[in-house]
């Protein structure tokens, strides 16, 4: 009887079972983190997520695909640095004057990407 349980309990939370983590901007600018199946519903369950953020697969606190990264050094500005990933799932940059500026010049973003502001 046990074993039915645990199977029916399975079936009935495939979510939970396989559910990663994500972290976003809120829109205070503070990182946020979330727990979901996959990017699409990270993105649409991220709590006040910031209007240029997107989410970053995590594990272990640590962003997924940071140890080999791309860096496009397009000049839309002077001053801040911003980071984003690409559609090959790389972590790429790139200098602008604000947000706005890094978001619409990034070369090549990822679809449910947005950009991170790291200097």
């Amino acid at each position: 009887m046990l074993p039915v349980v645990l199977a029916l309990a399975i079936l009935a939370f495939p979510a939970l079972s396989f559910a990663s983590t994500y972290q976003f901007v809120d829109s205070s600018g503070n990182l946020q983190s979330v727990e979901a199946a996959n990017s699409s519903v990270a993105l649409a369950t991220a709590y006040n997520i910031g209007v240029h953020s997107g989410v970053m697969l995590t594990r272990n606190g640590a962003v997924l695909g940071t140890n080999t990264y791309t860096t496009y050094t397009t000049n839309a500005g002077t001053g801040n640095y911003y980071q984003f990933v690409n559609t090959s799932g790389q972590l790429s940059g790139l200098w602008a004057t604000n947000s706005s500026v890094a978001l619409a010049t990034a070369y090549n973003i990822g679809i449910h990407s947005g950009v991170v502001l790291v200097n």
